[in-house]
């Protein structure tokens, strides 16, 4: 496709030629620039000649090399489709002889045209979801003016292709806007994804020093499990020990309580037969007891008679010395009673320290009474035997000393 130095004028007036010169850089570290292999740079000539002067211009469209997306391929297919039908339309009007006339110049190569060749925009791959970012210092600061319509006529001779300039014009300047538009979203999209990335570099920096922080606490914990699992090994050797104790002591204790049984119905016959002993004893004894009361009431009755009437003849014998004589005894008495309360004293002393060693003495001899109990019924009653004698003899004696008391009255 070729145009007229007066439509690039147009183009270059009405602020439509910084579509050729912008530069489109993205810097991403993780995919490489596009690949000279896949520049795709076309190049047309086309001669133009106009009525009246027989012009022709020479020039070259060079493509911009973008690498391959959704919205790369959707432009310049939409590109190449309004260039293609604008070539087709300019080419059927003019006459047959004017598309190649026999003087024009040979098709040269991209040096030869008017238009210096633009240079290739290097981008990299982006996510399929949000467009390209562009370069804020490469958008235009403000919208394309219409050209003026001194600028749309040149002369009289081009009165037949007004229309179809115009028209041209008008498609480039609704997809100049269509691109702006397209490249404000690229530039707010490319916004929204720097702030993400710096979003989730702070998220990877915090995740990084958490995970610094669980580190820390597993090896903490790995050391503290380690410090652990040696306590518990040896608490289980303390527990074998124990364990092994404590089953020698259940033996003993079981062959002690075996002794202990043995021993105990042992003690228990022995007590029985100590028991037994013990009643027929006190049996023995209460027998012994009863008839000696019944003897000694008998007696104390006797004294009793006995000892009224020796008061009796005492009193009215002694009657008239009993003052005297009541004096000295109660000082005797008192004496008497001073030195035996000193020597009760004395004793209670003594007593003390005799009671401690007779009470150590004491259980030793209930030990030993136990087993005197089989033999005392027959020491009792020969005890019994003798008192009885004495007393007997006893009786003969007072019997003889009463009436020895009465024969000297």
């Amino acid at each position: 496709m070729c145009r007229p130095p007066l439509l690039l004028s147009l183009l270059a007036s009405s602020g439509l030629t910084w579509m050729w010169r912008a530069r489109l850089l993205v810097q991403d570290k993780q995919a490489p620039l596009t690949d000279p292999a896949q520049t795709n740079q076309s190049r047309a000539r086309c001669q133009h000649p106009l009525p009246g002067n027989r012009m022709r211009a020479n020039c070259t469209v060079h493509t911009l090399h973008f690498i391959p997306t959704a919205s790369t391929h959707s432009l310049r297919s939409s590109r190449t489709s309004v260039d293609r039908q604008t070539s087709i339309r300019n080419h059927a009007n003019l006459p047959q002889n004017t598309v190649n006339p026999p003087n024009a110049s040979p098709r040269t190569r991209p040096g030869n045209c008017a238009m210096p060749s633009m240079p290739s925009i290097q981008t990299l791959p982006r996510s399929p979801i949000h467009p390209l970012a562009i370069d804020p210092s490469m958008a235009p600061d403000h919208p394309p003016a219409p050209a003026p319509n001194g600028w749309s006529r040149p002369n009289a001779h081009a009165a037949s292709q007004q229309s179809k300039t115009s028209q041209y014009i008008d498609k480039i300047t609704s997809e100049n806007e269509k691109l702006k538009r397209e490249l404000n979203a690229e530039r707010l999209a490319r916004e929204d994804e720097a702030k993400r990335v710096s979003a989730a570099r702070s998220k990877a920096e915090d995740s990084r020093a958490e995970h610094q922080h669980l580190q820390l606490l597993v090896d903490t914990n790995a050391r503290a499990l380690e410090r652990k699992d040696r306590k518990l090994d040896e608490m289980k050797a303390q527990l074998d020990q124990e364990t092994k104790r404590r089953k020698a002591a259940d033996q003993r204790a079981e062959e002690a309580l075996k002794m202990l049984g043995d021993t105990r119905s042992e003690t228990q016959r022995q007590l029985a037969a100590a028991y037994e002993q013990k009643h027929l004893a006190e049996t023995n004894a209460d027998t012994a007891r009863e008839g000696y009361k019944r003897m000694t009431d008998g007696y104390e009755k006797k004294i009793k008679y006995i000892t009224e009437q020796m008061n009796e003849l005492r009193h009215k014998q002694y009657e008239n010395a009993d003052k005297l004589k009541r004096q000295q005894i109660i000082s005797d008495q008192l004496q008497h009673e001073l030195a035996r309360k000193e020597r009760t004293e004395d004793k209670m002393v003594d007593m003390m320290g005799q009671y401690k060693r007779e009470h150590l003495k004491e259980m030793e001899h209930l030990t030993r009474e136990a087993e005197r109990l089989r033999l005392a019924v027959p020491a009792k009653e020969k005890e019994l035997n003798a008192l009885l004698h004495q007393m007997q003899e006893t009786k003969d004696k007072m019997k003889w000393t009463m009436a020895q008391h009465q024969r000297q009255l």
